[in-house]
């Protein structure tokens, strides 16, 4: 009998990747809200998703027949891993897929775009001119090099982040809990990299650790001229203190590519505080998590998470 598959991807799925989910059953493409989520959950045997949609317990008990979920992200924080292990659901993700990681960095190069961006003051003198001011003076920004570059997190995407900082000629210094190679940058305590960074870069996966670990007392460490850039997760920094921060300027600017929020949003973020803050403030910079939304790794993504879960699904079988 086939397997029942619901790729929350949509149509905008590879095709490459699409022939591979039809090749071991029918797959529905389709890109549901939260409700018709869990409205329709119940028919299906995997799933195959991203970001946006949230697998809680609350989804999970209306998946009766699910029992794989594979998503194209090598975060899982959407999904309820106690709950899919209690109901004996495999969860497929990105996150071990080192060869193919390290041929993606989209992320990497979004984060550096919003840098350059944050620090020359890009989109509010784009928007000035939309508007037809041609005044240069509002504008003026800050250069890197020659300036401290402070990366949390010196996996593969602080990396990647690291030989960017060296072609801007900016020095570079890490903070992470494993060892850091000589070559890639200098290891320094977080507290060291929090006073001494002109830019901060965070790179960590959104663990119990490292939720909320830029907050209050970190703010206070970092220089008033000093800028923070968010890729990874909204929930690494606490928005409230970093609101804060912003408005008695004991930092200079943030930029990110997510919010603690951005799962509720359901396409509308107005409401949000920190994007209510960026439409009055220069010195915030925000974009809605596209750091890994280029042709390129979508393509690369979908085929490789379509290949593990037609791998598990085979495997599984023959074993039962």
């Amino acid at each position: 009998m086939p397997h029942r598959i619901l790729c929350t991807i949509g149509k905008e799925f590879t095709p490459e990747a699409k022939k591979i989910l039809e090749s071991i059953g029918t797959v529905d493409y389709a890109t549901p809200t939260q409700a018709q989520l869990i409205k329709n959950i119940g028919v299906y045997h995997a799933v195959v998703t991203q970001l946006g949609l949230q697998f809680d317990a609350n989804v999970l008990k209306h998946a009766s027949n699910l029992r794989f979920i594979a998503t194209a992200t090598t975060g899982t924080d959407h999904i309820d891993l106690k709950a899919t292990k209690q109901q004996g659901i495999t969860v497929l993700s990105l996150k071990d897929a080192k060869d193919l990681l390290e041929d993606i960095p989209s992320t990497a190069e979004h984060a550096w775009g919003l840098l350059l961006a944050l620090v020359r003051h890009t989109a509010p003198a784009a928007e000035a001119v939309s508007q037809g001011q041609w005044n240069g003076k509002p504008f003026a920004g800050m250069e890197l090099k020659g300036k401290t570059l402070g990366i949390i997190g010196v996996g593969r995407l602080g990396r990647i982040i690291a030989g960017y900082g060296r072609a801007f000629g900016m020095k570079i210094i890490g903070y992470d809990l494993q060892k850091i190679p000589a070559s890639v940058c200098t290891q320094v305590s977080l507290n060291t990299l929090l006073k001494t960074s002109d830019v901060v870069s965070l790179h960590v996966h959104l663990t119990p650790e490292t939720e909320g670990m830029i907050g209050e007392k970190e703010f206070q460490h970092m220089k008033p001229t000093a800028m923070l850039i968010n890729t990874a997760r909204g929930k690494i920094v606490d928005e409230q203190a970093l609101l804060f921060a912003l408005k008695k300027k004991r930092i200079a600017g943030y930029a990110a590519d997510v919010l603690t929020g951005e799962t509720r949003f359901d396409q509308d973020c107005s409401g949000d505080p920190l994007v209510m803050h960026s439409k009055k403030h220069k010195n915030v910079l925000l974009t809605p998590h596209i750091g890994g939304r280029t042709h390129e790794a979508r393509t690369k993504t979908d085929i490789f998470i379509a290949k593990k879960l037609r791998s598990t699904i085979k495997t599984t079988t023959k074993a039962s």
